[in-house]
């Protein structure tokens, strides 16, 4: 018994040794515990929604669909989005990996032996002996102490577990930003083909006023003729505006993994007002861009790694202390049974590997010295970013008011026109031309509302807020 607490003893005065230099540690019940194995992503985390996985006909059936409803829809469906998120879990799992590296290591091993031998001749006695032992041990090391290497590979870990985080984040917005783009095509390819209804309408309302003038013998056939093309060509852009909805359909439902059949019914969306993230500055979006935007949060935590691996790689030119054990029991058919153990501390000093570690840390350096770079690229191509979408979306809101205004304008102008010429008032040239201008203000109202949406979703990608920019 004496042996055995000899022993074991070491181990108990290393312990507060190891939970003083172990990060993170807790006795099981005191706040902050966590069990091994339990994941621990900390306030950055951001949950994965649970998806059932309807099939295609459920979710066509299941609409109508607004633009959260389709990018919830979206990150369910999303292989790249699920990927990014194994890549959490596996570098929360490299994570704690590194942690163990605090604990003990126990093995433990088993073994039975036997052997038999006959003799016989040379004037003996003939006969059999046989034999049989067993033999059990456990075999325990302990790293004490490192000078700091754990510690740096833990928080190597920690920062790329904080890398993977941002990576997933990157990704879950850039299949926001495809779902959002994809919905206001279609909400534009929606308001193209209501345009060009309307155009055939108004041309064919034209066509009819210059048929009945011909019939009544106060216009020449030429006029008619004229409406007639002019119907016709409404009619052949209409053609063109269905098929370019057919499309946008199809990109709708491939940015949500369906196939490109599949016909999703949408809520009418609300009017497309003056953006209001114009009110803020661009110098404003531009620092909140530096704090927010996931690509820049991944450069730090890549430079974090960087720097947490040159001081792991320094701290492998120091010492390290480190307890073994090897208790062992041994029994047998011949001879007495045998109980022994063995404990010391070791003192591992590194003298020299031919310049190799010295090449480590200059490796480690120049890789810290690329990561910060990188960062310093990554910021820069940030600000540009947000200052071209902020001008970018400032533009399409301007173009928007002033579309509006010449849809109004072509609209009434295009109403007299025609009366007039029913009355015998006007020539077909003005109505044509007016007719023209209409259709022309039409389509420049879809394109600019659909500039505002999008540039709405640009900027707001720019500046690592598209959870605001969707509601």
């Amino acid at each position: 018994m004496t042996l055995y607490v000899l022993l074991f003893l070491p181990l108990l005065l290393a312990a507060p040794l190891w939970a003083a230099e172990s990060p993170g540690y807790r006795p099981a019940g005191s706040p902050g515990y966590r069990p091994a194995g339990s994941p621990d992503f900390g306030a950055a985390a951001v949950p994965v929604p649970a998806c059932a996985g309807p099939d295609a006909a459920a979710i066509a059936a299941h609409g109508p669909y607004d633009l959260p409803a389709l990018i919830d829809m979206a990150l369910c469906r999303d292989p790249l989005t699920r990927g990014a998120w194994a890549g959490v879990r596996a570098a929360e799992a490299r994570a704690a990996q590194v942690r163990a590296a605090y604990g003990p290591q126990l093995d433990a091993t088993l073994g039975v032996d036997g052997a038999v031998s006959r003799r016989w001749g040379g004037g003996f006695a003939s006969g059999t002996d046989s034999s049989a032992t067993a033999s059990a041990g456990l075999s325990l090391g302990w790293l004490l102490y490192d000078f700091g290497g754990r510690a740096a590979r833990l928080d190597a870990a920690d920062a790329a577990r904080a890398a993977a985080l941002a990576a997933f984040a990157d990704q879950a917005q850039a299949s926001v930003l495809t779902v959002g783009v994809a919905w206001a095509d279609l909400l534009a390819a929606l308001a193209g083909e209501e345009a060009a209804r309307e155009n055939l309408r108004f041309a064919e309302a034209s066509l009819a006023a210059a048929t009945a003038r011909e019939k009544a013998g106060v216009a020449i056939r030429s006029e008619r003729l004229q409406a007639d093309a002019a119907a016709a060509q409404a009619q052949f852009l209409l053609r063109q505006a269905e098929g370019t909805l057919l499309v946008a359909r199809g990109r709708l439902a491939s940015a949500l993994r369906l196939p490109p059949n599949v016909r999703l019914a949408l809520k009418p969306p609300g009017p497309v007002e003056s953006a209001a993230v114009l009110q803020q500055s661009a110098d404003a979006l531009m620092d909140a861009a530096a704090g927010l935007r996931p690509d820049l949060a991944l450069g730090r935590a890549n430079l974090r790694v960087a720097a947490a691996n040159v001081a792991a790689a320094q701290a492998a030119r120091r010492p390290s202390l480190s307890l073994n054990a090897r208790p062992g029991l041994s029994v047998g058919t011949t001879g007495p049974d045998v109980a022994s153990a063995s404990a010391g501390v070791t003192l591992a000093i590194p003298l020299g590997n031919g310049g190799g570690r010295t090449a480590v840390i200059a490796e480690a350096r120049a890789e810290a010295e690329r990561a910060d770079a990188n960062l310093a690229a990554s910021e820069q191509s940030a600000a540009l970013d947000v200052w071209t979408r902020y001008q970018g979306l400032a533009t399409d809101a301007a173009n928007l008011e002033t579309a509006r205004r010449g849809l109004r304008s072509a609209e009434e102008a295009a109403a007299l026109s025609q009366g007039r010429y029913r009355a015998g008032l006007a020539e077909i040239t003005e109505l044509l031309n007016a007719q023209s201008a209409l259709a022309q203000a039409r389509q420049q109202m879809v394109s600019a509302e659909l500039g505002v949406r999008q540039s709405e979703l640009l900027l707001a990608r720019a500046v690592g807020q598209m959870g605001e920019a969707v509601q």
